[in-house]
């Protein structure tokens, strides 16, 4: 533990939060050869990727606390980077990646090849069939720029991929009117002019849905097909809580070093410029440079002192949507004594398909668009929209041999209810609970223990504004140089020495780490530019009796 002369802790760079992209800018900063130390409020390290024993009476028995599974992970370098296979990260990728039943057996597999799921879907509908391949292929030119502008700075992205993104736009000038349309009408509609197979009509009301379903401007978030088609998702052996631990690792590799049970105060400013953190003990820690890896409103509107942003940026930050959407998020954690089977829809494929492996849901439509309308008005729908996962499917190292875990979770739940959390958790639980024994063979039995986290829960466990687990509402208003506001899309924020990398950040939330890693590349060349500034000489002579300093960070750079 490194002191500074008055005593007081320090360090080069302080990160605020040890989720994981926290410590995916720790690892970075420190085999850039920084001294980092990163802070974090809970007792535990991993935020919204953590994976521990939570349930009461099944103390055996992980759970993925938030995130299930990574799907742009797959697209970053940060994995090769830092080696994390050194650290015993190993990564499971699931295919199909998406199920969605039907109430009489049958189903529809999301498959990554978009062509075998126009196969399943053509036994339903020749018409749906092709009109999936059409969404594909616009969908799909949309991914190749967006990939490309996702791994680059949001203000400053790089000339080279963008123009390679452009080009292959240019060559589907039809594809590229058709993507218009993405961004101008709703989720509903896009979905109602397209389909009528009830399979794939739910399926695309689940998959994809961040906002009211109705709300013009949100069948953008199809999207998140393309993602699909291009990278799957992944989860990982231990759970999702085994991506922090080996960044943890990494970083200790590197000389950084994670303190828990720390949550900071304020961002303590002097001079117009960052110095170090408060802890809520009082205790204070000195550093050069500060990187809040948590949402970007509590960041830039709570932590930091009022009046050290310009007023304008401050009622920007101050208004950094996180409930706008009208929804919020809620998530069941169940234990169970054996394993889950879907008999019934297995034996209706026939085709030997481990149908307890992909992610699943079996909501309409209609459900999902009724849900949406009643908790944008405060009101609980009358059949609650999830999804579910059996982590243990995959990796049956969560839970005692031969029995599993089931993690469920929903996002279309009134952020702001007109019943209290309390009064309503047990009875939506409960109704969650046995809406799943109509799929899965006898899960009232199997049932060791379960936990209910409202929206309210999300937001005191995750330590984050309005318990958004997006960090910051996910409109197209707040994407690329608009997020999380404009005029603060940069990592580096106008304080002097304070930078933002959290999931508010370019490019989105979920398990990323493209925050992380670009606020850290971000951090890095800013503070070596200062470094360098101070090390040389004055363009000019000064003047007798003028000063030559700059005020820069005193970085020391190994």
């Amino acid at each position: 533990m490194k002191r500074s002369v008055s005593g007081h802790e320090r360090a080069d760079v302080v990160v605020v939060g040890a989720g994981h992209n926290g410590l995916t800018a720790a690892c970075y900063l420190a085999k850039a050869g920084y001294d980092v130390l990163v802070v974090e409020a809970s007792p535990a390290i991993g935020g919204m990727t953590s994976t521990y024993a939570t349930i009461p009476g099944a103390p055996d028995h992980l759970v993925n606390e938030g995130a299930v599974q990574a799907s742009l992970f797959r697209a970053t370098t940060i994995e090769a980077d830092l080696d994390l296979a050194r650290y015993g990260f190993r990564q499971i990728v699931a295919d199909p990646q998406h199920l969605h039943l039907g109430p009489d057996g049958e189903s529809l597999a999301i498959w990554r090849d978009p062509v075998r799921t126009a196969d399943e879907l053509r036994r339903f509908s020749k018409k749906d069939a092709q009109a999936w391949l059409d969404m594909s292929e616009t969908l799909d030119v949309m991914m190749d720029a967006m990939l490309a502008y996702m791994a680059s700075h949001p203000t400053r992205p790089s000339v080279k991929e963008m123009l390679k993104g452009a080009r292959n736009m240019a060559r589907h000038p039809k594809t590229s009117i058709a993507l218009s349309r993405y961004f101008s009408v709703s989720h509903a509609q896009i979905i109602d002019e397209a389909f009528e197979t009830p399979l794939v009509r739910g399926s695309l009301a689940q998959m994809p849905t961040f906002d009211w379903m109705r709300r013009d401007g949100t069948a953008w978030g199809m999207i998140y097909v393309a993602l699909v088609h291009r990278t799957n998702s992944s989860r990982f052996v231990g759970g999702t809580g085994a991506l922090p631990s080996a960044l943890e690792a990494c970083l200790v590799a590197h000389g950084g070093r994670v303190r828990t049970s720390a949550p900071v105060e304020e961002i303590v400013c002097r001079n117009d410029r960052v110095v170090g953190v408060k802890l809520c003990s009082g205790e204070q820690i000195q550093a050069n440079a500060v990187l809040a890896a948590c949402d970007p409103k509590q960041a830039l509107d709570r932590l930091l002192p009022k009046g050290t942003l310009p007023a304008k940026l401050e009622t920007a930050a101050a208004h950094i949507p996180t409930t706008t959407t009208g929804a919020g998020h809620m998530k069941v954690n169940v234990a169970l004594r054996g394993q889950l089977q879907l008999s019934r829809h297995t034996a209706w494929r026939r085709d030997g398909l481990d149908l307890r492996k992909p992610v699943t849901c079996w909501h309409t439509f209609e459900e999902h668009v009724a849900g949406w309308d009643r908790a944008v008005r405060g009101d609980w729908p009358e059949r609650q929209p999830f999804l579910s996962v059996i982590p243990t499917a995959i990796d049956p190292t969560q839970a005692p041999a031969g029995q599993d875990t089931l993690w469920i979770w929903s996002g279309v739940v009134p952020n702001q209810s007109r019943e209290p959390w309390e009064s309503v958790r047990d009875r939506v639980g409960d109704a969650i609970l046995a809406d799943c024994a109509d799929y899965y063979d006898g899960i009232e039995e199997l049932i060791i223990d379960h936990t209910v986290l409202t929206p309210g829960d999300v937001a005191t466990r995750f330590n984050v504004s309005d318990g958004n687990v997006y960090h910051v509402d996910p409109s197209l208003m707040r994407f690329g140089p608009l997020r999380p506001a404009p005029g603060l899309a940069d990592y580096a924020s106008p304080v002097h020495g304070l930078f933002l990398g959290g999931g508010g950040m370019h490019p989105s939330a979920g398990i990323c780490g493209l925050p992380g890693q670009l606020a850290a590349r971000t951090m890095i060349g800013k503070l070596r530019k200062d470094r360098l500034r101070r090390l040389l000489p004055a363009r000019s002579a000064p003047r007798s009796g003028s000063s030559t300093a700059v005020s820069t960070p005193n970085v020391t750079v190994g």
